[in-house]
């Protein structure tokens, strides 16, 4: 063995080697590099590699075999040893080797500096993250596709998306796999794109879809799966079932998609359990839920649900939604249209004691328990378990998206944006996850970022970043830009019926002619409600909004969410109202002083006194 290696020494295949892994390391580098920047296919690269790896061995041979000498080359077998240049040839290639080393310290330099550092540079100008930092998506990853209703009558679309929904649940308890939010994937309903594209958009590799049929007593769901990366079936089925058999079908769905994923996740045992055996309980169920995630139709979504529990007093899902559906009808829609909360009060802590007592546990049930917390005056109890809740929430971003907003509320800026950030990654197709992240980003004075996600917010149908973006343009004096951008959103993100009315059109031109030119009489014609708190920020009302804000939250009910208006006040152009005594005394009706007194106050802000009383100093913020 010692003459063996001694004679690779002799011949230099060793140093042969050690030549050809450096010669063609440096190639790869250098072609992965240049190839990119002359749009060269990927396939390319590869062959270069495929074809310096099968290189390698014969390099080797032919070093052994030949050798070479000041009359070209020889078989070795035929040079006297005495006429052998081999050690000069040695030597030779001793400092190619060295000068090959030194190309590869050189390379890996200018890769991981020059090109790294301009890279990093790039995403910070425009809030991407970098390619390094966004592997692949895991073999193990899968997005539930909302099913087609395949149902003569229309209204079965809500049984199709909640077998969808369901199913996607029973997936997200299999260890190992992950899976894409529902509200991700339910993005696509009604969408033609292909499913290369949404298994990219969603970072799975995975995809569900199916379809249900639904008459009278009897169903059929057929469902199948997709590799992303072929677009082929893994596997497809068709299940003929009578209703009452609906649960043990999602079960076998699972069931066959965990087998053939058990390469990647290994055994994995599924078995589900039925919500509620209460059919008729179970279809209300699902509509309600329906219209809860479409956030329209609230009240019939309370009827179908307070239905469902009536049917079935143990339904916890049930529970627990109704509870969300009520909490969450009081923020969305026009006020004009909203319950009041003395109309929502009594219902939702029914419901919500219920949901607590069948699910203590539910991160749902405990962010909204949090929630009301903050809206009784007790900021630090409510913040406190809305940390809890969004610790606990592993795939419904709401709880860390309620806590992000409140921190934001509270002006500790630098932690709302990093719970808004987790709440976006959670579940990135969701408006309201994009929009309280730009309300995070302008507050810290990330303008650029600010208006990306605002922008990405507004086309999922979340335009209350866009408008906060616009109001901190005019409220700093760039009043025609702000005009400017709230009439070419009106053109772009406003509904077809809504844009061509006159009415609403009339409206815009007195609303942009009152941002250029904010004269009383142009305010006026408005007509300003109490509550538009935002609006008179907009025009420099700074008096007449904190003495309305202050009359607000003197005594308020203790679900109204007035306090949500103070978002706004940690915008760069806000600082002379959260540093008016007003604020303070504002601060102190809705319990957040008490809260920065026991928790700290704001970063860069602190209590000062002045001839006007005790308010915020915030000199210290940074935007």
């Amino acid at each position: 063995m010692t003459g063996f290696l001694a004679e690779l020494k002799r011949r230099n295949v060793i140093r042969m080697a050690g030549l050809y892994l450096l010669g063609a390391w440096l190639v790869t580098q250098v072609a992965e590099t240049l190839l990119p920047a002359f749009d060269v296919p990927t396939w390319v690269l590869r062959a270069i590699i495929i074809v310096l790896a099968l290189g390698f061995v014969p390099a080797l041979v032919f070093a052994w075999v030949f050798e070479l000498t000041p009359d070209g080359l020889k078989r070795d077998a035929e040079v006297a040893s005495a006429a052998s240049i081999a050690p000069q040839t040695a030597r030779r290639m001793d400092r190619l080797i060295l000068v090959g080393a030194l190309a590869v310290v050189a390379v890996l330099v200018v890769e991981r500096v020059w090109i790294g550092s301009r890279r990093e540079s790039a995403a910070a100008m425009t809030g991407a993250v970098p390619a390094a930092s966004a592997p692949a998506p895991s073999e193990a990853s899968i997005a539930v596709l909302p099913f087609v209703n395949m149902s003569a009558d229309n209204e079965n679309s809500f049984f199709a998306d909640g077998i969808s929904e369901e199913l996607l649940n029973v997936l997200s308890g299999i260890e190992g796999l992950k899976v894409a939010s529902r509200t991700s994937s339910f993005s696509f309903k009604g969408k033609d794109t292909p499913i290369p594209e949404i298994a990219r958009l969603l970072d799975v590799r995975h995809v569900v879809e199916g379809s249900v049929r639904k008459q009278g007593q009897r169903v059929r769901v057929t469902a199948q799966l997709i590799h992303a990366g072929t677009d082929g079936h893994l596997w497809s089925e068709t299940y003929d079932r009578d209703l009452t058999d609906i649960f043990k079908v999602q079960e076998e769905i699972a069931q066959a998609i965990t087998r053939e994923l058990e390469s990647l996740l290994g055994k994995r045992r599924v078995s589900l359990t039925a919500s509620t055996t209460n059919l008729d309980a179970y279809e209300r169920f699902l509509s309600g839920r329906a219209r809860f995630h479409r956030r329209d139709e609230f009240k019939e979504a309370v009827a179908d649900l307070q239905y469902a529990v009536e049917k079935d007093p143990e339904f916890a899902e049930a529970w627990v939604y109704l509870a969300l559906t009520h909490f969450t009808s009081l923020g969305y829609g026009s006020r004009a249209k909203r319950p009041s909360p003395a109309e929502v009060e009594a219902p939702l802590r029914t419901a919500l004691e219920r949901a607590r007592a069948l699910v203590p546990r539910d991160p749902r049930v405990l962010a909204v328990d949090g929630q009301l917390k903050i809206r009784g005056g007790d900021d630090l109890a409510g913040l406190q378990l809305l940390g809890e809740t969004a610790r606990l929430s592993e795939r419904d971003s709401t709880p860390v998206m309620w806590l992000g907003q409140q921190l934001l509320r509270a002006g500790y800026v630098d932690e709302a944006i990093t719970a808004l950030e987790r709440a976006e990654r959670m579940e990135p197709k969701v408006g309201i996850n994009l929009g309280a992240l730009s309300i995070a980003y302008l507050s810290a004075g990330q303008h650029e970022r600010a208006l990306e996600k605002a922008t990405q917010a507004a086309e999922l149908g979340w335009g209350a970043g866009l408008s906060l973006y616009e109001a901190q343009l005019a409220a700093s004096g760039e009043r025609e830009r702000a005009a400017r951008m709230t009439e070419a959103d009106f053109q772009k993100y406003a509904p077809a019926t809504i844009r061509i009315d006159p009415e609403q059109r009339a409206e815009l031109h007195r609303w942009t002619t009152a941002v250029r030119n904010p004269t009383p009489a142009n305010i006026d014609a408005l007509d300003l409600r109490a509550d538009e708190i935002e609006e008179l920020f907009i025009f420099g009302l700074h008096g007449e909004l904190l003495d309305r804000l202050q009359r607000q939250t003197l005594n308020p009910h203790p679900l109204d969410d007035s306090g949500s208006s103070l978002r706004m006040f940690w915008l760069p152009a806000a600082r002379p109202l959260r540093e008016d005594s007003r604020f303070l005394v504002i601060a102190e009706q809705m319990g957040l002083l008490r809260l920065w007194e026991t928790r700290g106050y704001p970063p860069g802000c602190k209590r000062a006194s002045g001839p006007g009383g005790d308010h915020l100093d915030c000199a210290g913020i940074r935007q």
